[in-house]
């Protein structure tokens, strides 16, 4: 079965493409959800304009991305950690405080899913957090945990 992908679908392919797949997967699959079209006639038109949208959003992205990245890029964002007595902390920095913070204290929306943090930060001092703002654009703040009072 011969379809014209309208969104990108991993292992298969980008938007605007055509592309040969299975009888049962392009009809129960692909289709339903909307990822694809049939192929018919005036379909390869149809395909370069949606590359030629895809590719000018995609540039636009990145541009947005990159301007974002050197605003923020660099800057030092301080958040406050209860601690103990002994030094121990209690809870963590998450990636939804650093959001929160970075919006208070520099006037900066990031998304929160756009900021890589492997796992909650639980200790005092400088720590260099990398927010992924586009597949192509990385930006780095300086983040500073102090101690709550």
């Amino acid at each position: 079965m011969r379809v014209m992908l309208t969104k990108d679908v991993k292992d298969v392919g980008v938007a605007g493409e055509v592309k040969e797949v299975a009888d049962g997967y392009g009809r129960n699959f692909l289709i339903p959800r909307k990822l694809a079209v049939m192929a018919g006639r005036g379909v390869e038109a149809e395909a370069s304009r949606l590359r030629a949208a895809t590719a000018k959003r995609e540039s636009k992205e990145r541009d947005q991305a990159q301007e974002l990245a050197d605003e923020i890029g660099n800057r030092t964002v301080v958040v406050r950690l209860k601690v103990g007595d002994e030094g121990k902390a209690f809870g963590s920095i998450t990636n939804s405080d650093i959001a929160e913070a970075l919006k208070a204290q520099h006037q900066v929306e990031v998304d929160r899913h756009r900021i890589d943090l492997r796992e909650p930060i639980k200790t005092l001092g400088e720590h260099r957090v990398t927010l992924r703002l586009h597949k192509d654009v990385d930006a780095a703040i300086n983040l500073v945990v102090t101690q709550d009072r």
